[in-house]
């Protein structure tokens, strides 16, 4: 005797709200509780411990930098000297956040973001008087700092990590991206190497997402209620899918700084614009960038000497490099989380 599938359908529809709460309730679970993992095995020097002391090393208003003059932000750095240099020694280490260490201090999380955030901050400054003495080079290696410092103390943390490592990228990217008419070839190209390395270490969503569980996997004993339990980590699907969006922004702004960079830089060899994008390596590039929100490369099109390169951006539909604009985000919170999906293709000088 065979069953009629739509009579299935119909009973399961059927079923009474609790017992379907019940089973999302087991599906939560069971995505908490059997999908453990290993913590990762720290680095021995650990990167990361000479960033938290870099960020807390830092002295004066860093975060008033834009009001000052040349003498002014030659003082604040002068002032903060050590604290650049721990900054570059932690860069050039392999980084990674205690996890287990940090879930069992997780009060003192958020000041230390906020430093590390400071930190980059002043590497906008630096950058900032770089560009008022016309060092246009110098000022993109510490825009370019900033980027590295938002991926480096991205590993191995959790969402909250992430989503300040985030911030901390946007505000390079920002500032380097004007800074790119202005950079000759010769000083592009040693940029473009440490942007394609800094962007291959980027971290995978999928560790953030590890690190993620592994911390609500620990807070589980301080919910005596369980239904409030189950309304939170539903709630934080939401915010998952929304970080992840931002997670793909930071991806896709890095990828086509990096190209947009390349292309220049062929244009000024040849007087013309490469056919397609595998023209740009291996002479210019290690290999032609992905769209992290397409299954291709990155869309490009040759107009004579000029181009068109763009990502499909959050919504995956080609519009034919109509860019986004500001107005397209519904900002949720400080980070700048996407309330819903941008439409319009995203540009390497698209707004953060």
């Amino acid at each position: 005797m065979t069953r009629d599938p739509s009579k299935s359908r119909r009973l399961f529809v059927k079923l009474p709200a609790a017992i379907l709460a019940a089973v999302l309730v087991a599906a939560l679970l069971a995505t908490f509780f059997f999908g453990r993992t290993s913590p990762p095995v720290l680095p021995n020097p650990n990167g990361y411990d000479d960033l938290l002391k870099a960020a807390g090393q830092l002295t004066g208003k860093v975060s008033e930098f834009s009001e000052l003059d040349q003498d002014g932000l030659r003082d604040l750095l002068s002032a903060n000297a050590e604290a650049l240099r721990g900054l570059r020694v932690g860069l050039k280490r392999s980084c990674q956040v205690p996890t287990e260490t940090v879930i069992a201090g997780f009060s003192t999380v958020m000041t230390d973001l906020i430093n590390l955030k400071h930190l980059a901050t002043l590497c906008l400054a630096e950058g900032r008087l770089a560009e008022m003495e016309h060092r246009s080079a110098d000022a993109a290696r510490s825009y370019i700092d900033a980027v590295h410092l938002g991926i480096a103390m991205s590993r191995g943390g959790f969402l909250i990590n992430r989503l300040v490592g985030i911030a901390c990228e946007g505000m390079g990217c920002q500032r380097l991206v004007k800074l790119v008419p202005d950079l000759t070839c010769e000083q592009a190209r040693p940029l473009i190497s440490e942007l394609e390395q800094i962007e291959t270490d980027t971290v995978p969503w999928g560790d953030v997402i590890k690190c993620e569980n592994r911390f609500e996997r620990a807070q589980l004993g301080k919910y005596p209620n369980p239904i409030r339990l189950i309304s939170e980590l539903w709630q934080a699907r939401g915010v998952r899918k929304q970080a992840r969006m931002k997670h793909d922004l930071a991806a896709a702004h890095l990828r086509l700084i990096i190209t947009e960079l390349a292309l220049r830089c062929y244009r000024s060899e040849k007087n013309l614009a490469p056919v397609s994008l595998s023209e740009l390596v291996p002479s210019h590039l290690k290999r032609v960038p992905m769209d992290p929100f397409g299954n291709s490369w990155l869309i490009y099109r040759a107009q004579g000497t000029n181009w068109s390169l763009y990502s499909v951006g959050p919504d995956r539909i080609d519009d034919g490099g109509r860019g986004m604009n500001r107005s397209s985000f519904n900002t949720l919170d400080g980070f700048g989380i996407p309330g819903k999906i941008a439409s319009g293709d995203l540009l390497h000088d698209s707004p953060w």
